[in-house]
């Protein structure tokens, strides 16, 4: 009786280190066969970033509403020009529910990107870090600076890859435009 209960208590316990190291390396489907970033957050899965306040953030699922996800790097001279618009721009759109803007950096630290931001006065609030450019690889992030903007189901409506211009009128429109229904992927 006690050598059966041995050797249930084993299977047990590596059927759930199996299912659990399955369960953690899931991430949503990519798409090799085309250069977009990933289409649909909402498939499953993990894609984590850290937070430079602390703790951690999966970037899968419906976001419930339109989501930014702007990966930069620190040293990029392109992402040092454009970060001050995109801030003013996430500023001006802080109080709006509907709306949330999440800046990430690649391949630095925490630490570093915390004092980044005080020396050049950024907020750390929608301040993430992903430290190996891990996650960056995994969404289809290849060049700096990069913006997905994903709608509230977490379906892919645009992707700009350089800098963009946030001051612009026609930006902050095509955003509130995703944000009622009316954004269609395009890159």
């Amino acid at each position: 009786m006690g050598r059966r209960l041995v050797t249930a208590a084993v299977l047990v316990g590596v059927v759930g280190v199996l299912g659990w190291t399955y369960y953690h390396s899931l991430v949503p489907a990519i798409h090799p066969d085309h250069d977009h970033g990933l289409e649909n957050l909402a498939g499953g899965g993990f894609l984590r970033v850290e937070a430079v306040a602390g703790g951690r953030r999966n970037l899968v699922g419906k976001p419930g509403r339109v989501l930014v996800l702007h990966w930069f790097e620190l040293g990029s001279a392109a992402s040092r020009n454009e970060l001050p618009f995109l801030v003013d721009y996430a500023n001006s759109v802080a109080g709006d529910p509907g709306i949330e803007i999440v800046l990430i950096a690649t391949n630095t630290t925490r630490d570093s990107l915390r004092s980044w931001a005080e020396s050049h006065g950024l907020p750390t609030r929608g301040l993430y870090v992903d430290p190996k450019g891990k996650t960056a690889g995994l969404i289809g992030v290849r060049r700096m600076p990069e913006t997905l903007i994903y709608d509230s189901e977490g379906h892919l409506s645009h992707q700009g890859r350089g800098p963009m211009d946030w001051s612009s009128p026609q930006t902050r429109s095509a955003i509130q435009n995703i944000k009622q229904g009316g954004g269609e992927h395009q890159h």
